[in-house]
């Protein structure tokens, strides 16, 4: 007998909610990453995240941002019409093309939009370096 759509769906959400993909991203938001004469700058768009549900990471030129987007439906049940927006984890590694300083990079967070300023340096650091994200008015 074949299987009717719901129980295509309510077998696909089932395999999504595995407790061994909660450590695994689960959608990728969109990143825009250039430079201006005097910095690299990442530009991530995250609306709907808490400003306390994201982590930056700096290690060397590689940025990691990390962060998880709520379900609003996870504690009540919802009928989707209409589903595009992702939810659940998420960890971005964005590897910077150049040297920076770690010591001065800047985060904010504004509109749904974190904005990432990673200062060019002539010298390579190894270091991790955790950015602190700034709220922006």
């Amino acid at each position: 007998m074949a299987k009717t759509y719901d129980q295509h769906l309510q077998e696909s959400l089932a395999y999504l909610s595995l407790p061994a993909l909660s450590s695994h991203s689960v959608w990728s938001p969109n990143t825009d990453v250039y430079e201006t004469p005097e910095s690299v700058v990442v530009k991530m768009e995250i609306a709907g995240i808490s400003r306390e549900d994201l982590d930056v990471t700096l290690n060397d030129r590689v940025l990691l941002v990390r962060g998880h987007r709520k379900d609003p439906c996870r504690q009540r049940r919802c009928s989707f019409r209409q589903m595009e927006i992702d939810y659940g984890h998420f960890e971005r590694r964005i590897v910077i093309p150049r040297s920076v300083d770690g010591g001065r990079v800047r985060a904010q967070f504004h509109n749904g939009f974190l904005h990432i300023e990673l200062p060019k340096s002539q010298e390579s650091q190894h270091a991790t370096v955790i950015v602190i994200i700034e709220q922006a008015g």
